[in-house]
């Protein structure tokens, strides 16, 4: 087609279409008084504990800056290859129309552009990406407006804070933070011209997609960079000897559970079920996980010994969950072993804690006045109410009893079911149950006898976080997810301070911290835990009825977690709270605390110790053998006198000075 041919359609289809197109330009511009505020949706990002960025949540991946937080690098790249004259037209550089509605014409279609950056921010702010010539009429307004509203460097602002670079990424920041981790203010040269070179074909030249093609496409952005003026020979060669080193996308694997349980339970009911503000508002959200505890976590539930399901599932599934006792701050939340596997988060899910419900008996029996020395015997018992078509009649693990008296603190050490029934019938059912909900169970519960056996389903989350009150002298704490959400203009919108309330003596929580050391100790069932953690701690296991599932909760002065281990359908999964789940809890505390000095758990005031006669129990008298160990007592609870039955000379028909 020759030059002349090509002029005479140009000049007819201008002249057709000014005909009629003149009123509705004229129209149209009157109409179009107030140009559109622009509202592009903001990238949402999210924090650890130290603030440093571990998610985004988007509808467009975008994250804006102001001109002066973008390298200038950045910005002479996108200058030279995208519109070299932009500071010199008024929105149209008509050398470039002219060139690309010729090379149009003789290709045969619509394939080559010549819009200029204001062009292309009136596309990207306001219209769609369909070529049609009432989208180019609409396009021409809005350019119009924007060089008639805006200062050139507002409108490069706008650009650079929308255009796509690829992999989801929109505007420089998030473009920079995508491909290389780093802020858009610190772009080196070659990274600048690399990510000026993406709006191209950010599929085509994507360094993660195609490494040839945008080393090819930085080097065509260099070249332009020195044509313009912009850059020496020497700096593009220095650029291009430059060593990028890009960052891969990051899957947030280990995070999953933590960060679904804060968007679509915290922050759903924070904005009424509404969650548009979460991937459209730029949110900055501040949570309360440590990511190396996390990924511990997501580490020991991947590495639970399985087999599949008719699903293709692994079974036993597991969970996981660490809060700072103090001021209840969940470092680390793990619902399963594989998110994409399956998104059910089995540490809200209730679930039987077996023995690990124990400690919460105990604890109201101390309150109601009984010590770690009192005894109880552990035999063959049948338990009858109203209601009762048969006697209960629980037996220990393997069916077995130990037929002889045991202390309370013996007794919960080694787990006794007797024991444990015939504690939570002398109290009364319903103090347990009472005490439960202090310390925060907020799941139903029953005062039957079988409770203390963890016949009443919880969560891990609640029961974690109960034991807290154990751990921290006594308060109930609430568990935090999210420390503070700020908008995109930097308002607060939502925070969290930690929330305590007294609900335990500390004595008493004293008393149960040092009973739940020894289930830890060599007589203890969790004694597989003990062997692995080297610090000061106290937990207690538990295993449901049928083997169906495993728990083991428990902490030091600083972390306590919560590890769960089960089938979800229930079936016998042969692993054992004490056996298994300890093990498994125990490595991550030592791992999660490895930077932390170990602490002992402090003695409050009201505690007195006395060292007991082995044999009776009583305080050692002069006759006595070696105490074993020093029994705590609160104030006022201590036997009184000494031991007289290891003195040669004691008459046994006097009346016995034991409690």
């Amino acid at each position: 087609m020759s030059f002349f041919r090509c002029f005479l359609i140009v000049l007819i289809v201008l002249l057709l279409s000014l005909s009629g197109s003149f009123g509705y330009l004229v129209y149209t511009l009157g109409e179009m008084e107030q140009l559109p505020e622009p509202d592009p949706p903001l990238t949402t990002r999210i924090y650890d504990c130290r603030d440093e960025l571990m998610a985004v949540r988007y509808e467009e991946n975008r994250v804006e800056v102001p001109l002066e937080q973008i390298s200038e690098h950045l910005i002479k790249a996108t200058l030279a290859v995208e519109d070299r004259r932009f500071y010199r037209h008024r929105g149209f550089d008509p050398a470039g129309l002219a060139r690309a509605l010729l090379n149009n014409i003789m290709g045969g279609q619509a394939a080559q552009g010549g819009s200029t950056i204001t062009q292309q921010l009136a596309k990207n702010l306001y219209l769609s990406h369909e070529r049609t010539l009432e989208r180019k009429f609409r396009e021409a307004l809005y350019t119009i407006h924007l060089e008639r509203r805006y200062h050139k460097d507002e409108i490069l602002e706008m650009y650079l804070n929308t255009i796509y670079y690829g992999h989801g990424a929109y505007g420089a920041e998030a473009a920079s933070q995508t491909y290389f981790g780093k802020s858009a203010a610190d772009l080196s040269l070659g990274e600048a011209a690399l990510l000026a070179g993406l709006p191209k074909g950010p599929a085509y030249y994507s360094p993660f997609l195609n490494q040839e093609a945008a080393e090819q496409r930085q080097k065509t952005v260099l070249n332009q960079m020195v044509a313009a003026g912009f850059i020496s020979e020497a700096e593009k060669e220095a650029a291009l000897q430059e060593e990028l080193v890009f960052r891969e996308p990051s899957a947030e694997e280990s995070s999953a559970y933590f960060l679904d349980y804060v968007i679509n339970t915290e922050l759903a009911e924070f904005f009424n079920g509404d969650l548009g503000p979460v991937y459209r508002g730029g949110l900055h959200i501040y949570t309360t996980m440590d990511q190396e505890m996390q990924r511990l976590a997501q580490e020991i539930v991947e590495g639970i010994p399985f087999n599949l399901d008719e699903q293709g599932i692994r079974q036993p599934q597991g969970a996981l969950v660490a809060i700072e006792p103090h001021t209840g701050y969940v470092r680390a939340l793990v619902g399963g072993r594989n998110f994409k596997e399956t998104s059910l988060n089995r540490a809200l899910a209730l679930r039987s804690p077996g023995s690990a419900f124990k400690p919460f008996v105990y604890a109201a029996a101390l309150e109601q006045g009984l010590t770690a020395a009192d005894r109880i015997k552990c035999e063959a018992t049948s338990f009858t109410e109203p209601g009762l078509r048969e006697p209960y009649t629980p037996t220990d693990v393997g069916g077995a009893f130990h037929n002889r008296e045991l202390t309370l603190r013996e007794a919960l050490a080694k787990s006794c079911n007797i024991a444990a029934i015939k504690l939570h019938e002398q109290i009364g059912k319903e103090k347990a149950v009472e005490m439960a909900r202090r310390l925060g169970i907020t799941s139903p519960l029953g005062s039957y006898f079988s409770l203390p056996l963890g016949t009443g389903e919880v969560s891990l989350l609640e029961l974690t976080a109960a034991f807290a009150a154990f751990a921290n002298g006594g308060y109930h704490i609430k568990p935090i997810f999210i420390r503070k959400v700020v908008d995109a203009q930097g308002r607060v919108m939502l925070e969290n301070e930690p929330q305590k309330e007294r609900v335990l003596d500390p004595a008493v929580a004293f008393l149960m911290t040092d009973l739940l050391k020894d289930v830890l100790s060599e007589e203890g069932t969790a004694r597989a835990a003990g062997s692995i953690l080297k610090r000061p701690a106290a937990g207690k296991s538990g295993t449901a009825e049928g083997n169906r599932n495993a728990h083991m909760v428990g902490y030091t002065p600083q972390l306590v977690a919560g590890l769960y281990v089960g089938d979800d359908y229930e079936k016998p999964i042969n692993l054992t709270g004490g056996g298994d789940a300890a093990p498994l809890w125990a490595w991550f505390m030592e791992h999660a605390l490895k930077e932390v000095p170990p602490l002992d758990f402090e003695i409050p005031t009201g505690i007195t110790s006395l060292p007991l006669c082995p044999e009776s129990g009583l305080p050692r008298g002069p006759n006595c053998p070696e105490a074993e160990r020093v029994e705590y007592f609160i104030k006022g609870t201590e036997p009184e006198g000494e031991c007289l039955s290891c003195d040669p000379y004691w008459l046994p028909w006097l009346p016995s000075l034991r409690r």
